[in-house]
């Protein structure tokens, strides 16, 4: 298997982790991007690597394929040619979500600039790439896999002193979280903390019950996004954050992944039509 082309550098994605007490997420860049075509390699490049051509072949195939809510559509990169990979990846540049998973196998995802179309990457060690693959769909399914593959339901036990309003929130997000448990809520369930008086004491009591997860999702679209599971079933912490990185919204979510994460069908329809003009343009 292939152990180059790391696509998030150590810092991880667009972003670095932050010092924040959970259920805080990681810090976010402080500009906004929107869609630029990468800088296409010169069709005379691509001439002797047949491969990167069709793979971008394959890919368009699958964009065109995909329905939002079918499985998604994989398509390997172990064993290819180094040079070809490092042209695709030049090709399909890098978009506003990056991805981190946790777990024995951790996992760093890139969104290419074709929204919905995903560079996935098994790590191990510091960074050695096991496996690898792009991924048309509205999220990877590692990340639904993942996000909360080890959980475990908080007790609410005593309150401790100087508590505002932790106590009936976690009340409310346990209630939804063992509704959604049983079955899926038909529409997310959110507490905006924006609203609420809310003490340092509050965050600490939260985040001891509500624990830590495995997925950090970082985006530059819909405005700075930080998303993170926490390590109780169905709750994500879901912040959002202005051009200079103040927070203006901080909720708590429980469904089975927030929605702003994921790439709406017209996203695909659109990057199957992007992706078309950049296989002409490198004709």
């Amino acid at each position: 298997m292939n152990d180059d082309l790391p696509i998030l550098p150590p810092g991880f994605g667009p972003g670095s982790h932050g010092e924040e007490e959970r259920p805080d997420c990681p810090s976010m860049p402080r500009a906004m991007r929107t869609f630029e075509r990468p800088a296409l390699p010169e069709p005379g490049q691509l001439s002797g690597h047949p491969i990167a051509l069709a793979l971008l072949e394959r890919l368009q195939e699958a964009l065109g394929a995909y329905r939002i809510g079918e499985q998604s559509r994989v398509i390997g990169l172990d064993r290819q040619p180094k040079a070809d990979l490092k042209l695709l990846q030049q090709i399909l540049g890098e978009g506003e979500v990056a991805i981190q998973v946790g777990g024995q196998r951790p996992a760093r995802i890139q969104e290419t600039v074709l929204a919905g179309v995903w560079w996935v990457q098994l790590q191990i060690g510091r960074g050695e790439v096991v496996g690898q693959w792009l991924e048309v769909a509205d999220v990877p399914a590692l990340v639904r896999r993942r996000a909360f593959a080890e959980t475990r339901w908080p007790q609410l036990g005593e309150l401790p002193d100087g508590l505002l309003n932790a106590g009936p929130v976690l009340v409310e997000l346990l209630d939804a979280a063992k509704r959604h448990a049983e079955r899926a809520l038909a529409t997310p369930h959110a507490v905006n903390l924006s609203l609420l008086p809310f003490s340092p004491e509050d965050r600490r009591f939260l985040a001891e019950r509500l624990g830590e997860g495995s997925v950090t999702l970082l985006s530059r679209g819909y405005g700075n996004c930080r998303i993170a599971s926490t390590a109780t079933p169905g709750i994500w912490c879901v912040q959002y954050f202005n051009s200079s990185d103040r927070l203006i919204l901080d909720t708590l979510e429980v469904t089975g992944i927030p929605q702003v994460a994921c790439a709406a069908q017209e996203d695909i329809d659109d990057s199957a039509e992007r992706l078309r003009e950049i296989r002409e343009a490198l004709e």
